[in-house]
């Protein structure tokens, strides 16, 4: 019996397929994108059981640590990933953790601390094992790999032994250790430009991770309506929270077109690559901030004022997903032949509406959070009609 030839396949960089060639996100990346999903609605399901300030603030570090473990293995498979056996049984494994993790998510800053730690310092080695092969396999990459290995290396060691120190030391420890985690790609500087990921495949992951979040959100709204009971309120109070996750959908892939590869084809500004790449994390923490507040709000009757906190909460979340979306687009373009134009002209009217969507938090001791609801759905349908007008010639586009 003769076992197929591409069952084991060595690393290689994406160009080896052609400059010009597509590459599209299979279905076991597909996979791997709903195990972190669920890690993230394990979170937000803790901050919709308590929507406060203090609880989403708290949570954020750990929204970081999800999404990072995330990017780290999706870099991974953009830049070297080949579709073969080994590949799929590493990344099972990966998943495998990332159910741990999940798991010990909701009592990371208490009870289940080190297991979480653990969990997911145990992700990040796998990583640098992964840069090893590469590092072996590929040697022109290894000034990159050698890079990641350290730095990566240094971190999940550093979350590894945090598991065994107490609080509030453990957290202290793991702010370093995410300090490492982070800087180990901004200071590889223009390495990255030697060995870019691959300019179609990574925008579409990035899309079908947020379109799933955004997915998600939905179907958190609708099992709040399943729990309490379809009436007349909660009805109207979906149909709002719909519509308010229609326009970040849209933002996302008509406006900001922000799966599509525009910056990464041609990554030789890092600036703006960086810009594309960081703002996804803000605009995750909006989506969950905003989902969860239009279940509270689900949750009240109609006519229920909410507390300052919990509406300036709601605001500011949609606010920060709609600057997300705005600096998404912003990396798009020639900032020195064009940042005035689209600042001052063609974009003005987006900024004018996210601060309004903002300052709707001054309302929340006076009107209903229904009202504020209202409000801020009547402002993502203006923004949405605004992304019809036609864009200025002096637009250029990279």
């Amino acid at each position: 019996m003769k076992f197929r030839k591409d069952l084991i396949m060595k690393p290689r960089l994406y160009p080896d397929d052609g400059e010009d060639s597509e590459r599209h996100a299979d279905w076991f990346e597909l996979l791997f994108d709903l195990i972190f999903v669920a890690a993230v609605s394990q979170l937000a399901l803790n901050i919709s059981s308590n929507y406060s300030f203090i609880d989403f603030i708290e949570s954020i570090p750990l929204f970081f640590v999800i999404w990072w473990g995330w990017v780290g293995h999706t870099f991974y498979l953009s830049r070297f990933g080949t579709d073969d056996v080994l590949n799929r049984i590493f990344t099972m494994a990966q998943m495998v953790v990332v159910a741990f993790l999940t798991i010990n998510v909701k009592g990371a800053l208490g009870a289940t601390g080190a297991a979480f730690a653990i969990s997911y310092a145990v992700l990040r080695f796998m990583l640098v094992a992964e840069y090893l092969r590469v590092g072996k396999n590929v040697p022109e990459a290894r000034p990159l790999t050698n890079h990641y290995i350290i730095g990566f290396g240094v971190a999940a060691t550093l979350w590894l032994l945090s598991a065994f120190i107490p609080t509030p030391w453990r957290f202290l420890m793991w702010g370093v250790a995410l300090t490492v985690d982070i800087l180990t790609p901004i200071t590889a500087g223009k390495i990255h430009l030697k060995f870019p990921p691959h300019p179609t495949h990574l925008p579409e992951r990035f899309g079908l991770f947020t379109i799933i979040l955004i997915g998600e959100a939905i179907v958190s709204v609708v099992f709040a309506i399943s729990n309490i009971g379809l009436n007349f309120t909660t009805g109207i109070i979906g149909i709002m929270g719909f519509i308010i996750a229609f326009s970040i959908w849209w933002g996302y892939f008509e406006e900001s077109r922000g799966a599509e590869a525009r910056v990464q084809e041609k990554g030789d500004d890092i600036a703006k690559y960086q810009l594309w790449l960081y703002s996804h994390f803000p605009l995750l923490l909006g989506i969950v901030g905003t989902a969860a507040g239009v279940k509270h709000v689900i949750s009240q009757d109609l006519w229920a004022q909410l507390s300052a906190s919990e509406a300036w909460l709601l605001c500011i979340s949609l606010g920060v997903a709609l600057l997300s979306l705005s600096a998404i687009f912003l990396s798009s373009f020639d900032w020195e032949q064009c940042i005035n134009r689209i600042l001052l002209t063609f974009r003005a009217p987006y900024y004018l509406l996210i601060v309004l969507v903002i300052c709707t938090g001054f309302l929340g001791s006076i009107i209903p959070g229904s009202l504020i609801l209202l409000i801020l759905t009547f402002l993502c349908i203006l923004k949405v009609i605004f992304s019809f007008r036609e864009p200025p010639e002096e637009m250029c586009e990279l």
